[in-house]
């Protein structure tokens, strides 16, 4: 589909419109019928293609008309002036917490063209130091501290090895955001590398959340990780993947002290489909927030 923006013809997404749509709560039935429809219509211009779709909204609850009207209002805003922040979504939490397959739809409703990923950062750092230098990096966090410990003394040494691994990675990840706050770049970031709240202090557009699924369903998913994510990295024995849980939920309640401490959100996740309405809906007041505060400067 070709729709006229600035008097200018371009191909149009409608994935963008897809996301949004589920961003704002619209269930996915009603977001095929509408976008079904504007294939058929064929508006020639954005306008056009909003006006329609506010139209169809309008038999949905009025919430969910609300939430597209305000992501509108932020998209036009963002356009117009320079003082509106792009919004960071940072999805943190410790091994096998379902962040990562959260992040995936994420990108896909906010339309991101950049992610950030933390395991691919270590993938690229791997390239960098050897492991002879830092055995650390060549390893999960979980394992970190058989080979390096840093931090508080006192700290669990499981812990400690974990703080080993961020101090390597997470300098260059919150260098990365900074990077891509300063462009006005909508992002998607997760990844266990992250502390909470390590990076609120960017901006008034970051939001963090800390993916937190109970220990039970945390264990679960963590021990059919070979099986799910086919990843060679990771033990099909039960037995260690049962013994590797033990420090992985020391670092996921490690993690859950700290964004208690920073007031970061914690999104508890029993259903994938519960937790990303959650986090939607995290999203739907920041970027409400942001447009109250720039209403204030004005």
């Amino acid at each position: 589909m070709r729709v006229r923006v600035q008097d200018q013809e371009i191909p149009f997404p409608l994935t963008t419109l897809s996301g949004r749509l589920q961003l704002c709560g619209l269930p996915d039935i009603a977001t095929f019928q509408i976008l079904t429809d504007i294939k058929q219509i064929k508006p020639t211009s954005e306008e056009e293609m909003l006006s329609h779709i506010k139209e169809a909204l309008s038999v949905e609850p009025q919430e969910i008309l609300r939430n597209f009207e305000t992501l509108n209002s932020y998209e036009q805003l963002r356009g117009t002036t320079d003082k509106i922040p792009p919004l960071i979504l940072a999805l943190e939490g410790a091994s096998a917490t379902g962040k990562s397959m959260l992040a995936i739809d994420f990108v896909n409703y906010l339309s991101s063209t950049r992610f950030i990923s933390t395991d691919t950062v270590r993938q690229v750092l791997r390239g960098i130091y050897t492991k002879e230098d830092h055995p650390e990096l060549y390893c999960h966090t979980y394992q970190a501290y058989t080979r390096r410990q840093a931090g508080d003394k006192n700290l669990d040494p499981v812990i400690r090895g974990y703080i080993a691994q961020c101090e390597l990675i997470s300098p260059s990840v919150i260098e990365m955001v900074k990077r891509i706050y300063s462009e006005g770049a909508l992002a998607i970031v997760e990844g266990v590398h992250l502390e909470p709240g390590s990076i609120n202090q960017i901006g008034s557009g970051v939001l963090e959340i800390l993916v937190n699924p109970s220990e039970d369903t945390h264990k679960s998913m963590f021990i059919t990780k070979y099986i799910a994510g086919k990843l060679r990295t990771v033990s099909n024995d039960t037995s260690k993947r049962e013994e590797e849980f033990l420090s992985t939920r020391k670092i996921q309640d490690y993690m859950i002290n700290k964004a208690r401490k920073n007031k970061v959100a914690i999104v508890e996740l029993e259903s994938y489909e519960i937790a990303r309405l959650q986090i939607s809906d995290l999203i739907i007041n920041k970027v409400e927030q942001i447009i109250a505060d720039h209403d204030q400067e004005v």
